[in-house]
């Protein structure tokens, strides 16, 4: 990159945890996030909202996880917009029930969503499924 292009370019930072996928951790979840989503420069309804949609997407991911799986979270954000990335290894292949009220509300809530599941993985006893979403502000 030019010296002059990294004047341009939006910059974008990436943050990521690990937890286990239980129920119990989804105040950790959404407590890290909302600190991300902060420290981001992310307004008190933009975050509200975006953990609205975490959590909905968590909890699909944990209620579907195998045993002793992680739920691995990333969210990458700056120049107003915001990408997450959550993903576990899930017991079956249809893991995400995209015609369930909670899937409506993250997509309602999100600008881009996406599910990807990976075929079966003997090794970690499951499929890899990956729920990503992007979010961009409106207004500054």
């Amino acid at each position: 990159m030019r010296a002059e292009d990294r004047e341009t370019a939006p910059r974008s930072t990436t943050v990521g945890f690990q937890v286990p996928a239980e129920l119990e951790q989804l105040t950790m979840v959404h407590a890290l996030a909302e600190t991300v989503l902060l420290v981001g420069g992310f307004a008190l309804d933009e975050v509200t909202d975006l953990l609205l949609a975490l959590d909905e997407v968590v909890t699909a991911l944990v209620l579907a996880a195998v045993p002793d799986a992680l739920i691995d979270c990333s969210f990458t954000g700056g120049g107003g917009a915001l990408g997450a990335r959550v993903s576990t290894v899930a017991a079956s292949e249809s893991a995400i029930d995209e015609d369930a009220f909670g899937w409506h509300v993250v997509a309602t809530l999100t600008d881009a969503l996406r599910v990807e599941v990976a075929e079966q993985d003997s090794a970690r006893g499951g499929y890899p499924t990956t729920v990503e979403f992007g979010w961009i502000r409106r207004s500054h």
